[in-house]
């Protein structure tokens, strides 16, 4: 129930309540008036008083009644509105009050769930640092077994040590052996070289002769007007006989003598140059070496023995 509502159920209930009211409204002067209204009566009745002095007196009173109640009509319709301007107060507090509620209802749904949160965060944490322990222990345990075989192995290692030093004495001699072993063999691989290259240059004028029809009974290492440096050089009428030999070709090989021959030509206008290189030997890249002479012009030629020449490009 309302307040509003529980106000008026007093008033028409509780006559206590009701004469309270009323004299904080001032009515009560009204209930005096009437009495004395009642009592003036009843002397006129018992005295049997003139009947204009009653008539003035009733009017009178009947006057004073209507300025009193007047005035407790004032007092009352004052009190609605203080009592309306409550009511509307009241009604402004309880939206207020609600919405605060709701407010207050969101922040704890969200606080308990915050807590709810970090709650699982902790039982989470609780259990990865149960792991965490178990993992630990087992670490010191294997650590533990580490040392040991760690300690084991180093007894094993200074055994290996002193092993390894007898090694690496007889190690040493080896590769000294080695050593001398390779500088013979490059001794000897130089010799074989040039060996091959004096056998290829020796066969080779035969070839060229019956290849380019140029008349030449040697090829002999020079280096034209003291510029470019030719391993086998001839030079008939307006043609130019360049050869390069080589016991192995290689990429590098081919590169270092298109250079020369380049200047060659600088040096040499006017004139045929034929450039061609021979070899006995293949390495890694002689393929590539081939096509890169191809490209610049270079007649490339393997020795098989004697007169026998493969021409490649």
């Amino acid at each position: 129930m309302s307040v509003r509502d529980e106000f008026l159920r007093l008033l028409r209930e509780d006559e206590v309540f009701r004469l309270a009211v009323l004299g904080y409204l001032g009515i009560s002067d009204v209930q005096s008036s009437v009495r004395e209204l009642v009592n003036v009566v009843n002397d006129l009745a018992r005295n049997q008083l003139s009947m204009i002095d009653t008539l003035n007196k009733v009017i009178s009173i009947m006057q004073k009644l209507t300025e009193e109640q007047d005035e407790t009509l004032s007092n009352i319709k004052k009190l609605w509105e203080e009592n309306n301007k409550i009511w509307q107060e009241l009604k402004v507090l309880r939206e207020d009050s609600e919405r605060r509620w709701i407010e207050n209802d969101k922040k704890w749904q969200e606080t308990y769930k915050r807590f709810e949160a970090i709650e699982n965060e902790l039982k989470a944490l609780r259990e990865s640092t149960q792991r965490h322990e178990q993992e630990l222990k087992a670490l010191r345990e294997s650590s533990q077994r580490h040392e040991e075989e760690l300690k084991a192995l180093r007894e094993g290692q200074e055994k290996l040590w002193e092993e390894n030093h007898k090694l690496w004495e007889e190690n040493n001699k080896i590769w000294r052996e080695i050593r001398n072993l390779r500088r013979d063999v490059a001794g000897v691989s130089h010799t074989v070289g040039v060996l091959v290259e004096r056998d290829v240059r020796h066969y080779l004028p035969g070839w060229i002769r019956e290849r380019f029809g140029v008349s030449i009974d040697r090829l002999r290492r020079l280096k034209v007007e003291g510029v470019v440096e030719i391993d086998g050089y001839a030079e008939v009428d307006n043609k130019v006989i360049a050869v390069e030999v080589k016991a192995t070709l290689r990429v590098r090989d081919i590169n270092d003598f298109m250079s020369r021959i380049n200047r060659l030509r600088a040096i040499k206008p006017g004139k045929e140059v034929i450039a061609v290189i021979a070899y006995v030997n293949e390495a890694k890249d002689t393929g590539k070496a081939i096509e890169l002479a191809k490209q610049g012009g270079v007649k490339v030629v393997r020795h098989h023995g004697e007169y026998e020449f493969e021409e490649l490009t």
